[in-house]
């Protein structure tokens, strides 16, 4: 499972996407921007104002959700 979401973020790569981040306690972020690197545990997405790290557990456990 989790090496198919590997897969699914490593195809995104460069390409314009959007997330949304569940914070906790009913709240959540949306950012725009382009996955920036994938690594063994995580992969790093950059916005226009910073970079974020995410773990692919995040993925599947819907605490981030992809939107293209």
């Amino acid at each position: 499972m989790i090496e198919d979401i590997k897969r699914k973020i490593e195809s995104l790569k460069g390409k314009k996407i959007k997330l949304y981040v569940d914070i906790g306690r009913n709240k959540s972020e949306v950012y725009e921007g382009q996955v920036l690197e994938t690594y063994k545990n995580v992969w790093t997405f950059k916005t226009n104002t910073d970079v974020k790290s995410f773990g692919y557990s995040d993925i599947l456990i819907n605490t981030v959700i992809i939107s293209s």
